[in-house]
């Protein structure tokens, strides 16, 4: 779905394979990967890939997740939906955002004799707590990747779309995207662009759309990261308890 902004269409051609449909109807968002880099040497990189959304999107015991054809390999090989029971479960929850890792979608895959063909937003992509804490009150220019709703048809029924307006940070704090969004984008990443030299820029994710209200708040990579951190932190011993007969 090009655009006129050359800007936006770099985004959806270098980060369109990162994300999935979630849900339909008023629970209708997207979600998207994300690789945690816990090591690295010279050699490879060690990562954890995490699967990232609001948390209002995952309230429900059955979940709907769309299987976008053009990130499954081969191609045609899987079906349009994955039904997920016990949904509500799954995941991992702080301040509005929902984490949880892949796993169950791979073994689904590989159950069917398919693979995923999707890419992650990586940490070199993901906005740090000091470029978080950059963020003020002056507009700057975003862009949020969703899977936009719309009556069955042929074709792919929740397309990608790029959106494009401004993020702040109000006098709350909050870091908020300026005006509406259309159905499906609740969840989705939201990039913004730094100028690097005098005709290129940096493009980073500075976190996801909470809701589907207007001016949304953005949930910023710093709360990710602090809730991703929690849930793999290695838990303490429990001395001095026992086991009551």
């Amino acid at each position: 779905m090009p655009t006129d902004d050359p800007l936006a269409d770099a985004i959806l051609e270098n980060w369109g394979a990162y994300t999935l449909p979630l849900g339909q109807g008023k629970r209708a968002g997207t979600a998207f990967f994300y690789n945690e880099l816990v090591d690295s040497t010279p050699e490879s990189d060690f990562v954890r890939e995490w699967w990232v959304t609001a948390d209002r999107l995952t309230r429900t015991e059955v979940g709907e997740v769309g299987l976008r054809p053009d990130l499954i390999e081969p191609t045609g090989a899987a079906s349009d939906y994955l039904a997920v029971t016990d949904f509500e479960q799954m995941w991992s929850r702080r301040a509005g955002v929902a984490v949880m890792r892949t796993s169950f979608l791979h073994e689904h895959a590989a159950k069917k004799a398919w693979s995923w063909a999707a890419e992650q937003i990586t940490e070199g992509v993901a906005d740090t707590a000091e470029q978080v804490r950059a963020v003020d009150g002056e507009p700057r220019r975003a862009y949020a990747l969703g899977h936009v709703t719309r009556e069955p048809a042929d074709g792919e029924q929740r397309p990608l779309a790029i959106a494009t307006s401004n993020i702040a940070r109000d006098p709350d704090r909050v870091v908020r995207w300026q005006g509406p969004l259309p159905a499906g984008f609740t969840g989705g990443p939201v990039f913004i662009a730094e100028p690097h030299g005098d005709q290129s820029f940096v493009v980073r994710c500075l976190g996801l759309i909470a809701s589907a209200d207007r001016n949304p708040d953005v949930l910023t990579f710093d709360v990710i990261r602090s809730l991703i951190a929690e849930l793999v932190r290695p838990q303490p011993p429990k001395r001095g308890l026992f086991r009551r007969r």
